[in-house]
């Protein structure tokens, strides 16, 4: 035996563990999740009763919040959001640019120390994409045909980028493979731009000197 529940005319179903009398009992109804459970499943929860107004004051309180932190009237929260975005987005502009003119001025220096047109040092840098940029910046400076770089980034482990222009003779990833092993990590295959990661900032110097013997030049100073 089951019971049958009709809620209006285009729903009639089988008891599911819904015991009122009247949909009225079960008052408002906010559904706040909906996903599948299985094949052809699919689960919907909602909360009833004084769930909802209660849901409707918590986020009525953190609207108010964010509007507060933002500087805003809460029926502006959207508006100041889009402004702060947008004030982001110009200030991260500015900050690729003014980097992009710092690793120009590094990468002559750089450059300039070059030994038979290969630079082999170690930089300080942010990213790996930091280090990946500022070898290819060196590379592109007349008189270089061949950099690896190396840094251990404010993230933590090892970067290393390799670059060479056409008609060196050399490998941009053969030139990193062993230093890539030696900090404990890996990398790209490429033969003009390779980068590496790894695990272990403390063995950096030595991989660069591996670095160095794989491009054939003697230490770098």
């Amino acid at each position: 035996m089951v019971r049958v529940l009709e809620a209006g005319r285009h729903s009639i179903e089988l008891c599911g563990g819904t015991h009122v009398k009247a949909t009225g009992d079960i008052g408002p109804i906010k559904i706040v999740s909906e996903g599948s459970i299985g094949s052809n499943l699919r689960r919907i929860e909602a909360v009833t009763g004084t769930g909802p107004i209660d849901r409707l004051r918590e986020e009525e309180a953190r609207t108010a919040r964010a509007a507060e932190l933002l500087g805003v009237p809460p029926g502006e929260l959207v508006e100041g959001i889009q402004k702060r975005l947008d004030e982001l987005g110009a200030a991260r502009a500015e900050i690729r640019a003014l980097r992009r003119r710092a690793a120009s001025a590094v990468a002559a220096e750089l450059a300039a120390a070059a030994v038979d047109g290969v630079v082999v040092a170690r930089v300080d840098a942010a990213t790996r994409d930091d280090v990946r940029d500022l070898a290819v910046a060196v590379r592109d400076r007349p008189g270089v045909r061949a950099v690896v770089l190396g840094a251990a980034p404010e993230g933590g482990g090892v970067a290393l980028a390799a670059a060479v222009t056409p008609g060196s003779g050399l490998h941009a990833a053969e030139l990193i493979a062993e230093a890539a092993r030696t900090v404990k990590g890996g990398g790209g295959k490429a033969a003009d731009l390779a980068v590496a990661g790894g695990k272990d900032p403390a063995r950096l110097d030595d991989a660069l000197e591996q670095a160095r013997h794989a491009a054939g030049v003697g230490v770098f100073s």
